[in-house]
């Protein structure tokens, strides 16, 4: 019995964690793993530069070099990007699309979102790391 009790404790406590997620994060989680599914049809193409990214010692560290490593995996990243349609035409990130379509306006009255973008955005998406961003705004989230 006291068993059963303490599984529908955990379940409940469960439950109630995932509940306390924001739609902002819930929908920043979601363009995540569109984007890992994205980045996966990317690398074949992309897989020489993969392997100098995940074999250059600056990438690997817990002080990752966006200087250095950003630029080797930007033609990959790119691909991802363009993946998920939030590439425009000109080769810039569709912010509109990404805030109204992958977010689906989720996270258009998230204080932690608005004060975060900016931010994240200029650090990340120079070579267009959208992995990075996603991040660097789902940090920002918790």
């Amino acid at each position: 019995m006291s068993r059963g009790l303490v599984l529908l404790i955990v379940a409940a406590a469960a439950a109630s964690a995932q509940q306390s997620y924001s739609p902002c994060l819930l929908a920043l989680f979601d363009a995540s793993d569109a984007l890992e599914i994205a980045l996966d049809a990317c690398s074949t193409q992309y897989e020489a530069d993969i392997d100098k990214f995940e074999n250059n010692p600056k990438c690997r560290t817990l002080y990752y070099d966006a200087a250095t490593c950003d630029p080797l995996v930007a033609n990959f990243n790119k691909c991802g990007t363009k993946a998920v349609k939030l590439l425009k035409a000109d080769n810039t990130f569709d912010e509109a699309a990404f805030k109204e379509t992958t977010l689906k306006n989720k996270c258009s009255a998230d204080a932690k979102f608005i004060a975060a973008y900016p931010k994240c955005k200029i650090s990340t998406m120079k070579y267009f790391n959208y992995h990075q961003l996603l991040e660097c705004l789902i940090d920002a989230e918790y």
